[in-house]
């Protein structure tokens, strides 16, 4: 029996402690996942604009709120004597209309309460009631692929065969690949290297990159982004010469976006009726036409298209310039 435990504590302590080999190429992944995790998570939370919430409310941390866990609960505390707006999950029973009862806040010892739905006002992501990270999420991983598969074409593009060598010439052929890496126009070698030596234990096997491959990827790849964008209800910057579109295809494409916002947008508005007709507060909330401006700059700098100069964004075109 201690024979069996012993062989399965010894199998699990591969997982603990790092007996595995660092993979640098997933770290690098990785690391690509977690910028665009980030970057889709700013615009998400930066696409709605609150006006009239109580100066104690946070329309920062309500957005983060809402990205994360789907629900935020308005109401006033009686003990602080102030309008609170925290995390919070569904409590008790759930009425004829899948509403819930009560609600329980969490987040610190000062805001953790359990109090009935008549007491708040719900504000919910979506009338699905679902947080955006799993679009986010998804869509990260994805163009983390992409991202990192350019990386690996483009450097192969630079050294488009392997050598298969042998172990006398490996020092040789690590020193020669440093050389290229470091971008020399030239390889040097000592005077006792024998070439044709050298040449006869080296076997060059083609890669077989075809530079058009990385212009094909940077595209899909920013069709991929324009999906996310769509989902998120932000106008997509197409380069993929949208004059090309007949007007029909054109506004299909603007109609969905506009139906995405909606998906967002009505939630939040209902929620902010609510709270005006519940505490005589003037609440309202709109989508924050802004972000497109910031996408379109987004896009621009990963297609390669220059980005606009400073203090060009979001500044209106008077006659006589170009719109």
């Amino acid at each position: 029996m201690s024979g069996k435990n012993g062989g399965g504590i010894e199998h699990y302590r591969q997982f603990v402690t790092g007996m595995f080999k660092r993979n640098t190429a997933k770290q690098r992944e990785t690391a690509i996942e977690r910028m665009y995790q980030r970057l889709l998570l700013e615009l998400a939370a930066n696409r709605f604009k609150w006006t009239g919430l109580p100066e104690e409310i946070d329309p920062r941390f309500l957005e983060m709120t809402l990205a994360y866990n789907a629900l935020s609960l308005f109401y006033f505390d009686e003990r602080y004597g102030a309008f609170m707006a925290p995390r919070a999950t569904p409590s008790g029973w759930f009425n004829v209309y899948d509403n819930p009862t009560a609600f329980t806040t969490f987040g610190n010892r000062f805001i953790g309460k359990r109090i009935l739905a008549q007491n708040a006002v719900p504000i919910w992501a979506n009338y699905t009631r679902t947080p955006d990270t799993d679009v986010i999420g998804i869509y990260a991983s994805k163009l983390a692929n992409f991202d990192r598969t350019i990386e690996i074409n483009s450097a192969n593009a630079r050294q488009p065969k392997i050598a298969a060598i042998s172990e006398n010439v490996k020092l040789s052929a690590v020193n020669f690949n440093r050389q290229l890496d470091e971008g020399n126009s030239f390889i040097q070698v000592n005077g006792e290297t024998n070439m044709q030596a050298l040449s006869d234990m080296i076997t060059a096997f083609d890669l077989g990159i075809n530079p058009d491959t990385i212009e094909k990827l940077h595209m899909v790849r920013t069709r991929l982004w324009n999906e996310c964008m769509g989902l998120l209800g932000i106008d997509n910057a197409n380069q993929d010469k949208k004059e090309r579109l007949v007007e029909g295809e054109t506004d299909a494409n603007n109609n969905q976006t506009l139906m995405m916002r909606h998906v967002n947008l009505n939630a939040r508005r209902q929620a902010a009726n609510a709270i005006n007709k519940k505490y005589g507060l003037n609440v309202g909330v709109a989508y924050h036409t802004d972000v497109d401006e910031v996408n379109t700059l987004i896009m621009n700098t990963l297609v390669g298209q220059p980005a606009p100069a400073q203090g060009e964004i979001g500044e209106p075109t008077t006659e006589g310039q170009a719109a």
